[in-house]
């Protein structure tokens, strides 16, 4: 009997494991709204004290909630690796935001909104991606190797041939940025003026269209393997 318990905690096929994902799913959407409160008054307000001590509730749910699937979990560090696992233990660490202490830890507030994650539990879809991910995790590491030696050489590359010309490239991080930027969704307000920066900008802006393309390629191809119909 204690077994099929622990096993119920996880099994959304039995009455315990329906009930349970109900619940929690429901307490995930709820929580969004201290979350969105915490935008619309004003720090240090009672209205803000009262939105705190809200989220503060919603964190010691979370926090029990993931107490008790590790404790109960069969393969507990399996679970806390899983990513359903790190997704929970995310929405404790952001609640640590809700300590009046800690409260000012800006990167704590902002994981507050990683409990959002917590719905895909429910989807299948989910499942679905995390399969295909398994499916060409070497490729994608493969090329998001390539894609990073890419973006060093341009930040190199455009630093020679812009800093002293122009001060939004004055050191490899901001050029470094440029470079990813451009690669990606184009570096607006940062655009080179030298001749040589100019080519350099086109030729990364062209490698970008690949960049973008080949793994959402992959994802896709990995996706249509893992359709329940095919």
């Amino acid at each position: 009997m204690h077994q099929n318990q622990r096993l119920d905690l996880f099994d959304t096929d039995s009455r315990f494991g329906r009930a349970l994902e109900t619940s929690v799913g429901i307490v995930v959407v709820l929580s969004l709204v201290p979350l969105i409160g915490f935008t619309a008054v004003e720090e240090g307000s009672s209205a803000a004290s009262w939105i705190g001590r809200l989220d503060t509730v919603f964190w010691a749910l979370f926090s029990a909630e993931y107490i008790a699937r590790l404790a109960t979990a069969r393969h507990r560090l399996r679970y806390a690796r899983s990513f359903y696992g790190v997704v929970d233990l995310l929405a404790v660490v952001a609640g640590v935001a809700s300590v009046t202490a800690l409260g000012s830890v800006k990167a704590l507030r902002v994981l507050r909104v990683m409990r959002v994650l917590k719905v895909a539990r429910y989807s299948s879809a989910v499942d679905r991606f995390s399969a295909a991910f398994q499916d060409i995790k070497d490729e994608l590491a493969l090329y998001t190797g390539v894609t990073a030696v890419i973006s060093f050489i341009a930040a190199y590359g455009i630093w020679q041939f812009e800093h002293e010309a122009n001060e939004a490239y004055g050191n490899l991080f901001e050029c470094v940025y440029w470079s990813v930027a451009s690669l990606t969704m184009g570096a607006e307000g940062i655009a080179p003026s030298t001749a040589a920066g100019k080519v350099l900008a086109m030729v990364l802006v062209l490698l970008g269209l690949g960049i973008v393309a080949v793994p959402s390629g992959l994802l896709a191809s990995a996706l249509s393997k893992t359709d329940p119909q095919n």
